[in-house]
């Protein structure tokens, strides 16, 4: 589970939305903003599009966070990141996931 202090609030999300930088893959969308703290804070929003069932929204959510979670030192600079699912991560199994996740980051040097 990602720390009280990794994790963006809700009053968050309207300056990143507005601001904050986008990149995006066939999988998953990203917002980040630099946050001007010594840590970095995430989000991940699964809609009601990728299934109708809280259950399997909630095993995506939990299988990013994991993978956030274990990548929390890595991330070389400090931001606050928004990240969006889409339907075709949902059917991915946990190493793939991981792969397309870390790579979307790496590609915008925020690991």
């Amino acid at each position: 589970m990602i720390a009280q202090k990794n994790r963006l609030k809700k009053a968050d999300f309207e300056q990143i939305f507005q601001n904050g930088n986008k990149s995006y893959n066939q999988y998953c969308n990203i917002r980040y903003l630099s946050n001007g703290l010594d840590y970095c804070r995430f989000a991940v929003i699964v809609s009601n599009k990728i299934s109708k069932k809280a259950t399997e929204r909630n095993k995506v959510r939990r299988r990013v966070k994991a993978v956030l979670q274990n990548n929390l030192s890595n991330f070389s600079n400090n931001y606050d990141i928004i990240i969006t699912i889409l339907s075709p991560l949902a059917k991915l199994d946990y190493n793939k996931l991981q792969e397309n996740l870390l790579n979307l980051l790496k590609n915008n040097r925020l690991l």
